[in-house]
């Protein structure tokens, strides 16, 4: 698990519980562009409007909203919970041995619906429960953002299971566009620390560099060359770790080709320096 410190989750992540719920304004509000938001109703019904359709959402059921829709009609009283993150945030913390893991579900533009087995629902609110507990600690605790992190993988991870279990056709329905940003992210957690271009992966993946940069963006909301950067950064983190590495050996590893140019890009994205960020980590 490539893990993002100083926690990032603050602003990136969140997790809320909305009891005789009524505004629809309030709710389309809590729908960000470029966020995977999914909704898991407890009681009550909600109408969203998605292009020229309506999508109905009852008690039971769990939805993985699309960015472009919007709530229209709240049947009180309604109770739901709304778990919510940046798709780059999910992407560059999932835990991932191998394979998209839940990249699937979290770049599908078109939303799905699931209705749930009450022990379905039960277990998923608890996971939702539990990640909210852990975002919302007073005091700030040993390995909280780990903590975090770990559950909001296993959160989008159920999420997942639960949405092939239900559709076994699902891995078929990804558009074209959709299935080139899922590569790509396998791609660069494989070789982001030899290959910072963006072209590299493009020529990997068959196609032109222009049209991967378009693809990313239409789909996470971010650059594809910012992908690229944290895949680097998360690996840094994980190098620095290791006292028996020199910053300088982590550098040339991380393919940079002097050190002030690795400190500069780390510094970019964590505020420290690498020197910073090991005495950091010893106390």
């Amino acid at each position: 698990m490539k893990i993002q410190t100083y926690n990032i989750w603050s602003k990136e992540l969140k997790v809320l519980y909305f009891s005789k719920y009524k505004s629809v304004k309030a709710c389309n509000a809590l729908l960000k562009p470029g966020w995977f938001s999914m909704i898991l109703m407890v009681s009550g019904t909600i109408d969203f409007i998605v292009g020229s359709s309506t999508v109905r959402l009852s008690t039971g059921q769990l939805y993985a909203v699309p960015n472009f829709a919007k709530a229209g009609t709240i049947v009180s009283p309604v109770r739901f919970y709304l778990v919510s993150c940046t798709i780059a945030f999910a992407i560059n913390n999932r835990i991932a041995r191998y394979g998209s893991g839940y990249l699937g579900v979290i770049t599908n533009q078109s939303g799905f619906v699931l209705s749930l087995s009450k022990d379905e629902m039960e277990h998923m609110i608890q996971l939702a429960e539990l990640l909210k507990k852990k975002i919302f600690i007073n005091k700030y605790g040993v390995f909280q953002d780990e903590m975090v992190l770990l559950c909001l993988n296993l959160v989008l991870y159920e999420t997942s299971a639960l949405y092939y279990k239900k559709d076994e056709n699902a891995l078929a329905i990804y558009s074209r566009t959709e299935k080139i940003v899922m590569d790509f992210i396998d791609l660069i957690q494989e070789y982001s620390t030899g290959n910072h271009d963006v072209k590299f992966y493009a020529d990997s993946l068959f196609v032109s560099k222009g049209h991967l940069r378009k693809a990313v963006r239409r789909i996470t909301g971010m650059s594809a060359k910012y992908f690229i950067e944290m895949a680097i950064v998360s690996e840094a983190y994980l190098l620095l770790a290791d006292d028996d590495l020199s910053i300088t050996d982590i550098a040339e590893q991380l393919n940079f080709r002097t050190l002030p140019s690795f400190s500069i890009f780390f510094k970019k994205y964590t505020k420290l320096s690498p020197t910073q960020y090991r005495l950091k980590l010893r106390h």
